[in-house]
């Protein structure tokens, strides 16, 4: 049997059975995390055999690209390695989901994340309160790499959603990059133009040869986008699309409201990839939220107070929504948490309010900073 029928032949064969609750998370974590792997070696293999540029053609076969067999089989393994790409990606997304949801009670001890999969014999299954997931979206992935076949049956609402999605990650066409190189002019009494080397001084070079106006010169209107991988990009469209673009950037914000810089540079998230500076411009007012968040993250920094990520970002949140049930059904926590951590905030002078300290207090708390 060759690689892409194999290949194909498992593809078409991964199937799921979708938790309900976080109780059935082991069971599907397990089966996702072995067809994962498998996947990946069946990629690494792949790239080894050439899959990845099957129409680049050896060097002393000239003309081999016109062949209609070598196009044809080419055109199989381009087709083969971006259904492999995109199931990759589907599963990554989906294990970081549930990830993100499983939490395991051991007597007082919690265990959370990949440990949780580990551990969860030994205590009760339940879901984690500070977890940023959305169990809704399994379903709808592409485990099998069926990306195209199901953006092509997406009604016409979804398809709108998928493509507000999509762009809100950095895949819209004003986001491409645009190179314009000017080429410097031929001098009236020259026949020639003298040649530049090709390298990295190519820019340097030629803008000393020619004139200012006639320099090399590149206007560009690119940025990376959130997601810079346009398999995850597109599988996070797709996972969404049926659900709604408001529940996407719901689970956005959540993201960035309840990861601390730290753990979004170092841990993956239900959105493999993304950028650790937040999208301001996606979350309209809620903007202000992660803002304000990241403030106070930096003001209890320099007082070396240590405050749970969770808290702060509820804080944050409800500062500027002023809606007690809102931030308390956001952040899963009771609301009396936030009014607590509230006062505490007022009390050491980093929210607006009346401030309690004193200026004993105040003076205390500089003489153990400095003795830290």
């Amino acid at each position: 049997m060759s690689l892409i029928s194999e290949v194909n032949g498992f593809l078409d064969n991964v199937r799921y059975e979708y938790p309900s609750s976080c109780s059935g998370l082991p069971d599907f974590f397990e089966s996702l995390h072995t067809n994962y792997e498998r996947l990946r070696s069946y990629k690494d293999e792949m790239e080894f055999y050439g899959f990845r540029n099957p129409y680049y053609v050896i060097k002393g076969v000239r003309d081999s690209w016109k062949d209609p067999f070598f196009r044809q089989t080419a055109t199989k393994k381009k087709i083969t390695f971006d259904r492999i790409q995109y199931s990759l990606a589907a599963h990554r997304i989906a294990l970081a989901h549930a990830t993100e949801a499983i939490e395991v009670h051991n007597g007082k001890r919690r265990i959370t994340g990949e440990q949780a999969f580990l551990n969860a014999s030994e205590g009760e299954i339940g879901c984690n309160p500070d977890g940023v997931y959305n169990l809704s979206v399994l379903p709808y992935l592409p485990y099998r790499g069926e990306y195209m076949l199901l953006l092509s049956n997406l009604p016409k609402r979804d398809r709108y959603t998928y493509r507000k999605i999509v762009g809100a990650l950095g895949q819209g066409k004003a986001d491409r990059p645009h190179t314009r190189p000017i080429r410097p002019s031929r001098p009236a009494s020259s026949r020639t133009i003298p040649t530049v080397p090709l390298g990295s001084e190519f820019e340097s070079l030629l803008s000393k040869k020619a004139p200012r106006s006639d320099a090399a010169e590149r206007s560009s209107r690119h940025h990376d986008g959130l997601i810079i991988d346009k398999y995850v990009r597109k599988c996070v469209g797709i996972g969404y699309a049926q659900l709604s673009y408001g529940e996407f950037i719901h689970d956005l914000l959540n993201y960035y409201l309840k990861k601390s810089r730290y753990e979004r540079e170092r841990y993956t998230s239900i959105f493999p990839g993304i950028s650790v500076d937040a999208p301001l411009h996606l979350f309209g007012k809620f903007s202000r939220s992660i803002e304000k968040k990241e403030e106070l993250e930096g003001k209890l920094e320099d007082l070396k107070i240590h405050e749970k990520t969770t808290v702060i970002g509820a804080v944050a949140y409800y500062l500027v929504s002023n809606d007690e049930q809102g931030t308390a059904e956001m952040f899963n926590m009771p609301f009396s948490i936030v009014s607590r951590a509230l006062e505490r905030f007022r009390t050491l002078g980093i929210v607006e309010g009346k401030q309690l300290i004193s200026k004993r207090t105040r003076d205390f708390l500089d003489y153990l900073k400095a003795e830290r």
